[in-house]
């Protein structure tokens, strides 16, 4: 599989995310605030258009867990990791979302996408479905 992105340090994260070449998948970044108690993000109030969200849910991952395997067949699905890093695949790419680099990754309804966990720390997903218009 062809990797998008695949460093967990925020700076070069961001960098790799600038520099990457077009991608079925659509991340957007967010700014965060973070201090020594950790950070705080907004993911609505960064989004001009929300559209109708339904069914936002959290979940974890464990190291070496993968979830998902399925499409939405009539909503847009929004990713954020809260928590440690994961892989999103879609047909022969693969995208990494980390919360050192806060940001949303939108996938398109009918979209078949895995979630990984590859790393060797728990991680934390909060998704939401959507009707956003996205190009």
């Amino acid at each position: 599989m062809q990797k998008l992105c695949n460093t967990a340090t925020g700076t070069e994260f961001k960098q790799s995310m600038a520099n990457r070449r077009e991608s079925p998948l659509n991340n957007q970044l967010l700014n965060d605030h973070r201090d020594e108690r950790g950070f705080v993000v907004n993911p609505f109030e960064h989004l001009a258009d929300t559209g109708s969200i339904s069914n936002c849910h959290a979940f974890s991952m464990e190291p070496g867990s993968t979830r998902g395997g399925h499409a939405h067949s009539s909503r847009n699905e929004q990713v954020l990791v809260l928590a440690g890093t994961i892989e999103v695949e879609y047909n022969n790419f693969t995208t990494t979302l980390t919360a050192a680099a806060p940001s949303i990754l939108t996938i398109h309804k009918q979209v078949k996408h895995t979630f990984r966990n590859s790393s060797n720390y728990p991680a934390v997903v909060l998704c939401w479905s959507s009707e956003r218009d996205e190009e």
